[in-house]
């Protein structure tokens, strides 16, 4: 019997010692990161510059794959029911995160997902086309509070940032729109430009990438962004709003602490490379890397925040 015990407990520690091996050498096999909205979109050009210096500083191949719907809802909740593993991560918008709990039943919250980093926090300005007879914000509120209604708002999903923001222009100026949603940025954009929609709010890389096509009336800022002295804010014109769309990549909740440690160094390598900083000076877009503990103080916070603000515009499910 003593032979016995003690080959259980050799076994045992030998167990304990090939998976501690095992999760040492993550990652083995390739990691995909999902992506809430449609390719094209602000969050999938972010997600696929940090996916090449990520897999580079992990060793393996990354694989972006796009689950559009539902307000990002449909994607956030694909990465919360994954395998804990480390082998399938999200990059998650503030949409999914903080707000569409709020708007409806989900099988997620906050406290579903393990926290690796944020990756981007990114200015968003109201756009037009290029065309349009707008040339700033108060032009196109002037006309909204002599029209009322008459102006189309496209957002990327009710109850997203975008949406959230246009209810804020809207209660603090006194204006009126009507809001229409799509499934994403890329959708957005090409309503506005076949005239189904006069407006919406994008993220700067789309706007920069875009720029022979719209034109910005205003960043959603509190100040002007350091990557865009250029572009006035709706604050310079007397409408003070503050409204960035970040994100950042999350996992589902209980993966080993060696993948969470390794992803958020690699997320971390991958917004320091040159591929990555230099792409995101060209969209314009300020560096904004927060380690796994602070981004997840910053989303509960966040949380509770558009908490107050969806109540009060009326949308609390």
């Amino acid at each position: 019997m003593k032979f016995i015990r003690s080959s259980i407990v050799a076994l045992a520690a030998a167990a304990g010692l090939a998976s501690t091996a095992l999760a040492a050498e993550f990652p083995a096999k390739p990691v995909t990161i999902i992506v809430p909205f449609s390719a094209g979109g602000g969050t999938d050009i972010t997600t696929r510059t940090l996916a090449g210096p990520m897999a580079e500083a992990l060793g393996v191949e990354i694989v972006v794959k796009n689950t559009a719907g539902a307000g990002g809802t449909i994607g956030a909740a694909e990465t919360a029911r994954s395998k804990p593993n480390g082998y399938t991560i999200g990059m998650m918008p503030v949409g999914p995160m903080t707000t569409q709990p709020h708007l409806r039943e989900l099988p997620y919250n906050p406290e579903s997902f393990d926290y690796i980093c944020q990756a981007y926090s990114a200015p968003s300005s109201l756009v037009v086309r290029k065309d349009s007879p707008f040339n700033s914000l108060q032009d196109m509120l002037e006309h909204a509070k002599a029209n009322p209604g008459t102006l189309n708002y496209g957002v990327q999903a009710v109850g997203s940032i975008p949406h959230v923001a246009g209810l804020g222009l809207a209660a603090a100026s006194g204006a009126e729109f009507t809001f229409i949603p799509y499934k994403g940025s890329a959708p957005t954009f090409k309503a506005m430009l076949d005239g189904s929609v006069d407006m919406f709010v994008a993220h700067i890389s789309f706007l920069t990438k875009n720029s022979d096509q719209v034109k910005s009336l205003a960043m959603l800022t509190s100040e002007r962004v350091s990557t865009a002295q250029d572009l006035p804010t709706a604050t310079d014109q007397g409408v003070p709003m503050h409204f960035p769309i970040w994100g950042g990549l999350v996992a589902p909740k209980g993966i080993p602490a060696e993948a969470k440690a390794a992803l958020e160094a690699a997320c971390e390598a991958g917004m320091n490379s040159e591929a990555f900083s230099s792409r995101m000076a060209d969209l314009r877009m300020p560096l904004a890397f927060m380690g796994s503990a602070d981004f997840e103080a910053f989303v509960n916070a966040e949380f509770s925040k558009n908490d107050k603000l969806l109540t009060a515009a009326g949308l609390k499910k």
